[in-house]
């Protein structure tokens, strides 16, 4: 007949086998990790329907735009007209001078570049005549949004069309939320049917020398900038000046790449906040054409494949729980809260940066395993004492039968 000791002693092995998960498949555990499971569950709900996944992502992105180190453009130039040039070239005329425009474009060609982007409203009809040079050109020009989320479309050039090779662009700022500027989509929904490039995509099918892919691949989509280009914006004045040389020409300063040609004079109200502070639209739209040609913009990432990587996360911390012993468990799953993040946003955004949105979840699921295991050794302990309460009346029971 077995002992009070004998009886603790199975007790204490068959319990300390179950809470260190060595006598059930990982999926038969599964069963026992309803909370967990729970926080899982909810959880993802709760992220997907309050798009929390793209805001803590967005969280992420913008510390990482804010630590980055600047790189010089290689494909993008950027020719700015600033309050002097404004009061001085153009006369503090809005809409600009028509013929002291022309005379810019004119001194940006001779530098040959690849193309232009003027970012600088032309709609009114003294542009009509204004001669342009025979470089491919896009127009930027504004746009009203309609109620079915299409755009009616200011005309560029005072009406008239524009050269063969040259395109129209719609140049606006989606902001998020938190009225702040992070991206553009490739295309928009031209009212009356069709669809108007994005300055940025615009220029780099200029430069790839193709046209447009397939609308229906990029509608509706924000392409996220990470602002990491740094432009030396060449002033106006100066560009005059130079072009006066007989060598510019020569020197060819503009070169195989794109020119964008925009306003940063007061005048112009055409400033918005970016993750990098307030920025001037003609540097917003320099930061789209140089991320598009050298293809460093950030597609967007599909929510559902978000949720999924989720639940892959949450399940890798259970099974750490399952194949580890407690306390080694414990430091591998903290180990894993930066190493899923960051996995898992590389996956979604192709960059380590924006790894915030898994971090919530992975502490979740540590913690529901954490209060799960406390359920079992509280269960353990809890049998321990009632085995010891029974202990004197079986030495009793012994004693009697002696």
């Amino acid at each position: 007949m077995m002992n009070t000791d004998d009886i603790l002693d199975h007790e204490i092995s068959r319990l300390q086998g179950f809470i260190e998960n060595r006598r059930f498949s990982f999926f038969e555990r599964l069963s026992h990790s309803r909370p967990a499971l729970l926080v899982i569950t909810v959880m993802i709900l709760v992220f997907q329907m309050r798009h929390m996944p793209e805001q803590l992502a967005n969280s992420s992105l913008d510390a990482a735009i804010s630590a980055e180190r600047p790189v010089p453009a290689r494909s993008a130039r950027l020719v700015v007209i600033d309050d002097d040039d404004y009061k001085t070239t153009f006369h503090a005329r809005s809409p600009l001078d028509a013929n002291a425009l022309a005379v810019v474009l004119a001194a940006v060609a001779k530098g040959h570049p690849k193309a232009m982007v003027i970012d600088i409203d032309t709609s009114d009809a003294s542009f009509r005549g204004m001669p342009v040079p025979n470089v491919p050109t896009v127009w930027n020009v504004a746009g009203e949004e309609t109620a079915d989320g299409s755009f009616k479309l200011d005309a560029p050039l005072g009406g008239r069309g524009v050269a063969p090779g040259s395109t129209v662009a719609l140049a606006i700022a989606p902001r998020d939320e938190r009225g702040i500027v992070r991206g553009y989509q490739h295309m928009y929904a031209r009212q009356g049917g069709g669809m108007v490039d994005s300055p940025g995509y615009a220029a780099a099918n200029i430069v790839a020398g193709h046209p447009p892919e397939d609308p229906a691949n990029h509608t509706g989509q924000t392409h996220y900038l990470d602002f990491r280009y740094n432009f030396a914006p060449i002033r106006v004045r100066d560009l005059l000046q130079d072009a006066q040389s007989p060598q510019w020409e020569k020197m060819a300063l503009f070169n195989g790449q794109v020119v964008v040609v925009g306003g940063e004079y007061r005048a112009a109200r055409d400033q918005y906040a970016t993750p990098k502070g307030l920025m001037d639209g003609c540097a917003i739209v320099a930061q789209a054409v140089a991320a598009e040609i050298e293809n460093t913009y950030i597609s967007p990432a599909s929510r559902w494949l978000t949720g999924l990587l989720m639940i892959a996360g949450g399940l890798a911390t259970l099974a750490v729980y399952h194949f580890f012993k407690f306390r080694a468990a414990f430091l591998v799953s903290l180990a894993m809260v930066p190493f899923l993040s960051i996995a898992s946003n590389w996956i979604l955004f192709h960059r380590f940066a924006a790894w915030g949105a898994m971090v919530p979840l992975v502490i979740a699921v540590i913690i529901a395993e954490l209060y799960s295991k406390a359920a079992l050794y509280l269960a353990f302990y809890q049998k321990v004492a009632k085995l010891h309460t029974k202990e004197p009346k079986a030495v009793a029971a012994s004693h009697s039968a002696d």
